[in-house]
C-alpha cells in the first residue's frame, strides 16, 4: 500500500489567500451594488421634481420690446447670441459721433441685435437635451407616470420573475432607439429599486423582480 503524501503547505496558504480575496471581492461588490441603488433612488426622487418637456416650451417670437426687456432676456440667451450682443455693445461707443445720422445708426444696430437674439432663441430647446423617452411609451401607459406603468406591468404578471428588459418591452414600443432605451432602462431600474425597498415587490438575483416572494427565492 502507498502512503498518501501530505498536502503542500504552500498550496494550502495560496488557497486560503484566494478564499480571503474572494470574500473581500464579494463584500466590495455588495457595497458597490448598494451604493448604485442609493444613487438610482436619489435620481428617481430628483426626476419627480423635474417636469417632462413638452412642445409648449418652444419659445415664441414676441413684438419688439424696449431696451430694458433686452437686458432681462440676455441671461437666458445662448452663448453665441451673448457674444454677438457683447460685440454690439463694444462697437456702440465707436459709432457715437456728434452727427445725428450716426446716432440713428446706433439705434438701428441695437434693434437688429434684438431681432437676431429673438430669432436665435429656439436654439435653447436643442441645448437642453430633453427626456425624449416619453415619446416612445405605448398608448396603454401614455397617460400615467413611469412608476405607475412599472407597477401595472408587475401586477399583470404577479407570479412571474421579470427582468428589467422584459418590463421595458411591455412599456415602450419596439422602435425606441438604443440610446433612448438605455435612458429608459435606468429610469425603470430606479423605480424597481425604490419599489422593492418600499415592499411593493421583491428583488431577486441579477436584478430580477417579482410580486411573489416565493418566486424570487425559488
Amino acid at each position: 500500500m502507498q502512503n498518501s503524501q501530505p498536502a503542500n503547505p504552500t498550496i494550502t496558504k495560496l488557497l486560503e489567500a484566494d478564499a480571503d480575496l474572494a470574500a473581500q471581492e464579494a463584500e466590495l461588490n455588495a457595497q458597490l451594488q448598494s451604493i448604485g441603488e442609493k444613487r438610482r433612488s436619489l435620481k428617481t426622487v430628483i426626476d419627480m421634481f423635474v417636469p417632462a418637456p413638452t412642445a409648449d416650451t418652444v419659445p415664441v417670437a414676441t413684438p419688439a420690446q424696449p431696451p430694458v426687456d433686452e437686458e432681462q432676456s440676455q441671461p437666458t440667451a445662448p452663448d453665441d447670441v451673448l457674444s454677438e450682443l457683447d460685440g454690439a455693445m463694444t462697437d456702440a461707443p465707436k459709432a457715437s459721433a456728434p452727427q445725428p445720422q450716426k446716432q440713428q445708426g446706433k439705434k438701428n444696430s441695437s434693434s437688429a441685435s434684438t431681432k437676431q437674439s429673438k430669432k436665435s432663441t429656439p436654439v435653447k430647446k436643442s441645448s437642453k437635451a430633453p427626456d425624449t423617452w416619453h415619446e416612445y411609451v405605448k398608448d396603454d401607459f401614455s397617460n400615467i407616470s413611469l412608476a405607475e406603468a412599472v407597477s401595472k406591468v408587475m401586477q399583470q404578471h404577479p407570479k412571474q420573475v421579470l427582468e428589467i428588459a422584459t418590463i421595458i418591452d411591455n412599456i415602450f414600443v419596439n422602435e425606441i432607439p438604443k440610446e433612448i432605451r438605455s435612458t429608459a432602462r435606468e429610469r425603470v431600474s430606479n423605480v424597481l429599486s425604490v419599489g422593492a425597498k418600499k415592499g411593493d415587490w421583491y428583488r431577486g438575483q441579477l436584478g430580477k423582480y417579482s410580486m411573489s416572494e416565493s418566486a424570487v427565492k425559488g
